[in-house]
């Protein structure tokens, strides 16, 4: 069965509490990267949608990083602004910039003492809730990169979900994939999953764009996502969520 996502998230964005402050999201973004260039205009998109504003700053990827320390320390001094991000990916010397965002204001969940789950995270648990899993179901999660695979694996731990992270060196995947109940993929390279590693009660979570060939594995597993449509804009609806969490705490309501 198809997970519709957009339905999940139009549920999160239509129950979100208004404020009678306008939550305000910074998104600070480098170069000119497609998918985080469509990202962005999701965030925006599903900000109108609850009455929120976007402000969309853009730098060439020859940007320094003093400019860009500039940018993130004036949002973090900017009361009107409730949360910063700094759009990945980012040229490898600007990543460690992340760290100087306010926690308060930190509403990516990228951050040791951030105070909000990362919504890749949040959107995932939020799947599982709509669909009733127990935590006793055995998990894989594929892929241990920083915005996706860990920190989802890293979640669903903290929530008591037995995991197990499936990367390139894993031996044998193929097994330990199929011997699994929720398989989440986060790689985004194409066909990671095959059908014969999915069986008629797998849950099947794509977070990588072309992980499996849905036409492949509709109707052999229990669920899955499909791209578009499934984890993302669940993913945005769970970013909306944090931001006027945000909001709230930086005015204290």
């Amino acid at each position: 069965m198809k997970i519709d996502g957009r339905a999940i998230a139009n549920k999160i964005l239509t129950n979100l509490p208004r404020t009678q402050h306008t939550p305000t999201l910074a998104v600070i973004q480098v170069g000119d990267d497609e998918a985080s260039t469509t990202y962005i205009e999701q965030k925006k998109k599903a900000a109108g949608r609850i009455g929120a504003r976007v402000i969309h700053t853009k730098f060439p990827l020859t940007v320094s990083t003093e400019e860009i320390k500039k940018t993130i320390e004036q949002y973090n001094n900017d009361s009107s602004v409730h949360g910063v991000i700094l759009q990945r990916p980012l040229p490898p010397h600007l990543y460690k910039m992340i760290q100087i965002i306010l926690s308060n204001k930190d509403v990516d969940g990228f951050l040791p003492n951030s105070p909000y789950t990362p919504p890749v995270a949040a959107a995932v648990l939020t799947i599982l809730d709509q669909i009733n899993r127990p935590k006793a179901d055995e998990c894989v999660v594929i892929g241990r990169g920083e915005t996706a695979g860990k920190p989802i694996a890293d979640t669903l731990r903290e929530r008591g979900w037995a995991v197990t992270v499936v990367h390139s060196l894993t031996e044998h995947p193929a097994e330990i994939i199929k011997s699994a109940h929720i398989v989440i993929s986060c790689v985004g390279k194409g066909k990671v999953i095959t059908r014969d590693m999915v069986r008629s009660d797998t849950i099947l979570i794509g977070v990588g764009p072309g992980d499996y060939d849905e036409d492949e594995i509709k109707d052999i597993v229990a669920y899955y996502t499909p791209t578009p449509g499934g984890v993302g804009p669940v993913n945005v609806a769970c970013l909306m969520q944090n931001l006027v969490k945000a909001c709230t705490i930086v005015h204290k309501q």
